[in-house]
């Protein structure tokens, strides 16, 4: 029985990222796909050697089909991947979209659901 050798997102990405192993597992494989549409895109094949951009194209390009909260879980794994090449802090700015959100913005900033907002003065 022979084991697949793990590539260098799979040690990237299980470094970097603390936590369960599902959670971990899936970082992984967002991961590696992020990775093949890069090397067949731009023919980049190291991590090593992505760039904001090639990161920013997976998120407009690739993703634009994807249901929101989809597209929101590779925007998660692009930043862990940013921030385990040590990049995170320059990078953020130019992976910001319309996917760092887990569902679109509704008609009215803050409705419906999530966290209700804090009125001033108002006491129950």
């Amino acid at each position: 029985m022979t084991t697949a050798r793990p590539t260098q997102i799979d040690v990237l990405l299980r470094r970097a990222q603390p936590g369960k192993t599902g959670g971990v597992k899936a970082h992984i494989k967002r991961g590696q796909r992020i990775a093949t549409k890069i090397e067949e895109h731009w023919g980049i094949s190291e991590p090593y050697q992505f760039k904001a951009k090639h990161l920013q194209w997976f998120l407009k390009v690739v993703t634009a089909e994807l249901s929101p909260a989809s597209r929101y879980d590779y925007w998660r794994t692009a930043g862990v991947l940013a921030a385990a090449l040590g990049r995170w802090p320059d990078w953020e700015p130019h992976l910001r979209g319309s996917w760092t959100r887990p569902t679109p913005p509704g008609p009215n900033p803050g409705a419906p659901g999530g966290r209700p907002r804090k009125l001033a003065g108002f006491r129950p």
